[in-house]
């Protein structure tokens, strides 16, 4: 984790792990978000849904009273303290009123309120007609023109009131409770108010439905958001981790450079006079002295092949990129090479593709690299080897590939993951450059250098350039 210092200052500890850190974190976040707003638009939704039952409830009253006229009637109610309440003909003329209320769909209990909050009529034959409501807050808005809903689970509600409600639908259904007020002609003051409890299963079921949807989408879209911002972090970290790798081989093979500059003019004049000196004694018939000379000569030129390649990490081609067919190099290469794989007994097996594999390149650093991959093959073999070298195009048919298999016995555990760092070798006369000094040149020309390793078996090196005008 990162210290309160190295949050503002942006550093981060060694150890920081991106792809980890942002998948917890990404997914906690999308987590708690994803369950917030779930929630917030499901009570929404069920809040609407709600309301436009509670809607077409009040509109179904306000109909029935506006075609039968029965607001009069409850003009004419006397209060619930007169003697002679309830008396026939009231109920007489709100009989009709209230068969329609009691008949609508999933309609559990109905009650009706005069102004003064008595009850007029109940479907709960426990209720006492003429019975004042006590204080009662959804029943007071109702009664000041406000449509009043509430909703809850039955069995799961505290109110006594609703308890009596096990008796007529199973626990768990969900039940809506309304208060409707009921308008004069005029709609100028309420003169009544009805309150309903239903328990539409139909509307249950789709409320259900509908956050089921919700969720469902919301999981998909989260886990969808959560691996796309996953594979693009994860895709960033290893671009991010290759440039790391490259910054520090560039860093190391700029100090590496500097020193190939000193090293390199202190030596190259010294081993001039050598070879001189050695070339002018193979005039002498001594035969000790020619095999002195012929010594001198192979450590000069080893020594100067040294040079050369420590030279090679300090001056980086300059001379501007030409077409290169790369069949025509590979086979230039092989011709320089001819000697050494005749004396050594070695079988080449060249495969090559027809087509032209034009890139865009300088002809002798890829010689050098081409060489040195073909000398590493014929050293790991030793004679009789069989060495196989095939030019191709990818998948995409936008690189050009030259591959080197030999039938050596492979690589070392302790070497195979060194390859390409400076001064890793396990020759006795070899610096170590070879492999890094390759990498070193094809990433000069944006390729690839990868070396697969198969013990018992051998070695393929694989040079990937780009085509030059892009895929064929």
């Amino acid at each position: 984790m990162r210290s309160i210092g190295n949050f503002f200052t942006g550093t981060i500890k060694a150890n920081f792990n991106l792809t980890k850190q942002f998948a917890l974190l990404s997914f906690f976040c999308i987590l708690i978000i994803g369950t917030i707003s779930n929630y917030l638009v499901c009570e929404l939704i069920t809040d609407k849904v709600l309301l436009r039952d509670a809607t077409l409830s009040r509109d179904f009253i306000h109909s029935v009273i506006a075609s039968e006229g029965t607001w009069q009637m409850f003009l004419d109610t006397p209060n619930s303290s007169t003697a002679n309440w309830p008396n026939t003909a009231t109920e007489w003329a709100l009989d009709s009123f209230f068969s329609h209320v009691a008949m609508m769909p999933d309609v559990v209990r109905a009650k009706v309120y005069a102004k003064d909050r008595s009850v007029i009529w109940s479907s709960d034959p426990k209720e006492l007609v003429g019975e004042n409501i006590e204080a009662n807050e959804e029943l007071d808005a109702s009664l000041k023109g406000e449509l009043i809903f509430n909703s809850g689970v039955i069995g799961n509600d505290i109110k006594d009131e609703h308890k009596s409600l096990l008796d007529h639908k199973k626990k768990g259904t969900l039940f809506i409770e309304t208060y409707i007020p009921i308008w004069n002609k005029a709609q100028s003051r309420v003169v009544a108010a009805v309150e309903l409890y239903r328990a539409p299963r139909d509307l249950q079921e789709s409320i259900i439905q509908s956050q089921r949807f919700i969720w469902t989408g919301s999981l998909c879209g989260g886990v969808l958001l959560f691996l796309s911002l996953y594979w693009i972090v994860n895709r960033a970290a290893l671009v991010m981790a290759n440039q790391q790798r490259r910054l520090i081989r560039a860093q190391s093979l700029s100090v590496i450079g500097q020193t190939a500059s000193a090293i390199t003019h202190a030596m190259r004049n010294p081993l001039s006079s050598i070879r001189a000196c050695a070339e002018m004694s193979l005039t002498d018939d001594l035969e000790g002295v020619r095999e002195s000379a012929l010594e001198i000569m192979g450590e000069t030129d080893r020594m100067d092949r040294w040079a050369r390649e420590f030279l090679q990490f300090s001056v980086i081609n300059t001379n501007s990129p030409e077409y290169l067919d790369l069949n025509d190099l590979v086979r230039t290469v092989l011709k320089e090479h001819e000697t050494v794989l005749d004396r050594m007994a070695i079988s080449v097996q060249l495969d090559m593709v027809a087509a032209q594999l034009p890139v865009n390149a300088n002809a002798s650093p890829l010689s050098q690299v081409l060489g040195n991959l073909i000398m590493n093959a014929v050293e790991a073999m030793g004679e009789n080897g069989e060495l196989k070298i095939s030019t191709s195009l990818d998948s995409h048919c936008n690189h050009a590939v030259v591959s080197i298999t030999d039938n050596g016995p492979g690589l070392l555990e302790e070497i195979k993951d060194k390859l390409f760092q400076p001064f890793a070798t396990t020759k006795p006369t070899g610096t170590g450059l070879g492999l890094a000094l390759s990498m070193h040149l094809v990433e000069h020309y944006s390729g690839i250098l990868e070396i697969l390793n198969e013990p018992g078996r051998g070695v393929t090196a694989t040079v990937r350039l780009p085509l030059l005008g892009g895929p064929l």
